[in-house]
């Protein structure tokens, strides 16, 4: 039976191991140190609990972390992979950056390691996507990653170095998430000055793709706009100095946190984007 350790059970990485371990693999994390929301999701996930040593017997470490703890995480690791007297294959799944997968690589080859680049597009396994997100992987050990699509898994193997499939999920999230974000804070600034209703009305008739599109897509942001942030952060450094990317994601990186911040306080920024997609429910309260 094959191992795979999840660095954490999480929303992606307990929905991840729930399809892992219903297609036969045995999916092991620690939860000593985790709150008691996620070990009711590794339970339900049938996660089984292990200690940290013992996560270096997997054949497989996925490391599915917010991208501002990968490198902390993989540094905690390291002492205990070095250790090991076997080597399982460590795969970073988390969205950051090429430079700071580089990072994160040198710290667990450092241990004779062997390590692999992965990127997650998609959903969580789930209601909301059934058939799961699709999972990309790069470097010279990505090849032995194919077998995960006997566990449940949808596997894209990239012919590139490590690098490439972080490049990937930045410039995927980039695009996707940029689009979500930069499109509310338009809808939010022309609320504030009243032309919400013109703007609602234009883009119905010359944008309604993108209308029906943030209609779902700015609600499911807003809780998620704090974790969004750090990822921004990432993608603000891909092809630094090149081209001005680094500015706009580092401004809609701070969008993120002042649209976090929001949702702790007034909520005067949700209450404008909820106006503009049901101009009418306080006319009907």
């Amino acid at each position: 039976m094959t191992t795979i350790a999840i660095a954490a059970p999480g929303a992606m990485g307990a929905a991840i191991g729930a399809v892992l371990a219903q297609h036969g693999a045995q999916v092991i994390t620690p939860l000593s140190q985790r709150s008691a929301q996620s070990q009711q999701r590794a339970q339900q996930a049938n996660i089984v609990n292990c200690s940290a040593e013992a996560i270096c017997e997997a054949d497989i470490i996925l490391s599915i972390l917010p991208p501002e703890s990968a490198l902390s995480w993989a540094q905690q690791m390291a002492p205990l992979l070095q250790a090991a007297a076997h080597k399982p294959l460590y795969v970073d799944c988390n969205a950051i950056s090429p430079e700071t997968l580089k990072q994160v690589a040198q710290v667990i080859e450092s241990t004779g390691t062997p390590f692999a680049d992965a990127a997650i597009i998609g959903l969580p396994p789930g209601e909301q996507n059934p058939t799961g997100p699709r999972l990309w992987f790069a470097g010279p050990h990505a090849g032995k990653l194919a077998q995960l699509s006997d566990y449940g898994l949808r596997i894209r193997v990239m012919n590139a170095e490590n690098g490439a499939a972080s490049a990937l999920k930045m410039a995927y999230a980039g695009i996707n998430k940029g689009i979500t974000l930069l499109t509310s804070a338009m809808l939010i600034n022309a609320s504030r000055v009243g032309a919400a209703e013109a703007l609602r009305e234009e883009m119905q008739e010359s944008q309604q793709a993108l209308l029906k599109r943030m209609e779902k897509a700015a609600p499911d942001m807003l809780p998620k706009a704090w974790r969004w942030a750090a990822e921004m952060d990432e993608i603000a450094t891909l092809n630094q100095g090149e081209l001005a990317t680094d500015q706009l994601y580092r401004a809609l990186g701070e969008i993120c946190r002042q649209l976090a911040d929001d949702r702790q306080h007034d909520q005067q920024f949700s209450a404008l984007l909820a106006d503009f997609f049901q101009p009418d429910a306080d006319k009907a309260g």
